[in-house]
């Protein structure tokens, strides 16, 4: 087995961080939860209890939080690096593209009455 197969590159963490911040955690945690139902339930609620360890350490809430939330853009980008690295990699043994795009559904259309 090689050491690494190397299929996340810098550019896609990159790639991944920007789609994170430029939607923000709780629609990104929301569009994971539609693709990864349990793997966002495990995260959400294994970040919640390490939120309320923060605070029953002395930690204060505001600091708790801001520590939550980097955990939680942490783990967010590394999930999207894996599911962005691996739509490139499919895309480049197949030739097809897969929806890859952190991007919200659209609403649909409302016909005039």
């Amino acid at each position: 087995m090689p050491t690494s197969d190397q299929i996340v590159t810098a550019k896609i963490v990159l790639q991944s961080q920007l789609e994170v911040q430029r939607i923000g955690i709780q629609q990104a945690s929301s569009l994971l939860e539609s693709a990864e139902p349990d793997l966002t339930e495990y995260i959400l609620e294994t970040t919640t209890r390490l939120y309320h360890d923060l605070l029953h350490v002395g930690i204060k809430g505001k600091q708790a939080r801001r520590i939550h939330n980097d955990i939680m853009i942490l783990l967010l980008v590394t999930v999207r690096s894996l599911q962005n690295a691996h739509a490139a990699l499919w895309q480049q043994q197949t030739g097809e593209e897969i929806a890859a795009k952190l991007e919200p559904p659209t609403p649909p259309e409302t016909a005039a009455s």
